[in-house]
């Protein structure tokens, strides 16, 4: 996307589906069982497929806020609340749109796969680290960071294998301690400084440091809520050219 706030929110990812025979218990790799202890920490499978919808807030460093809401499989929307340049991101399936600068446009190809990494970032309890990432290498040396000595594994995207990863998890928590993408116009990073862990067994990031080429943001989270009533209505696209005070 070529809007700053845009880059503010979004990492740059492709969570797309695909072969996954790590997955299914072919051909293990020692980075395949790092992966599998850290969705478990994260959320167990029961707890995980126990949430329908969910919604999110976050405050960045400077005030501004954003609100991320999710229906299972796949609707998210991710509104950004910013005094100057407010913005709406929302995906449905394999489409979706934007509201910015007074504008609802459809999303590009590009776009879409930059929500789909805000999913990944902001969504962690969906997250099936096998299906994501192939060719994935654990390590020899272990990283301090964030305050705990983690595995380091090295990965590409399934669908995207130009674009690199590298994770940082904890050996003692099994939680993501950061996470990098390396692609042509530069690296992006997020480290997860804490955790909260909610009602429902799931754990997310409170506390979150993101680095980019075009600065770094930190994130708090603010409220988390499982399963609650969210509307259809607000993963349509309006038709209209501005989106009222209730739809945000």
């Amino acid at each position: 996307m070529k809007h700053q706030i845009c880059r503010t929110v979004l990492a740059v990812a492709a969570v797309t589906a695909g072969v996954f025979l790590s997955a299914c218990g072919l051909f293990r790799t020692p980075a395949d069982n790092v992966f599998d202890e850290a969705e478990d920490a994260i959320a167990p499978d029961e707890a995980a497929s126990n949430i329908k919808t969910a919604q999110i807030e976050y405050e960045f460093g400077d005030g501004d806020s954003a609100t991320i809401r999710f229906q299972a499989p796949d609707k998210v929307r991710i509104d950004v609340l910013d005094d100057e340049d407010s913005a709406v991101f929302c995906l449905n399936g394999k489409s979706g749109w934007m509201y910015v600068r007074g504008e609802v446009i459809d999303m590009t190809k590009d776009d879409i796969k930059e929500m789909h990494g805000a999913l990944l970032q902001t969504i962690p309890f969906k997250v099936d680290f096998q299906e994501i990432f192939t060719d994935a290498t654990l390590l020899e040396e272990t990283e301090d960071v964030c305050g705990e000595e983690c595995d380091v594994i090295e990965a590409v995207f399934r669908k995207e294998k130009d674009i690199r990863a590298k994770l940082w998890i904890g050996k003692y928590t099994d939680m993501v301690r950061q996470f990098e993408i390396a692609r042509e116009d530069g690296v992006y990073t997020m480290q997860y400084f804490d955790y909260a862990t909610f009602d429902d067994d799931v754990t997310i990031p409170s506390e979150m440091f993101r680095f980019s080429p075009d600065g770094a943001t930190k994130l708090s989270l603010i409220s988390f809520e499982t399963n609650v009533d969210i509307s259809e209505s607000v993963f349509r696209k309006p038709e209209q050219f501005s989106i009222t005070e209730g739809d945000k």
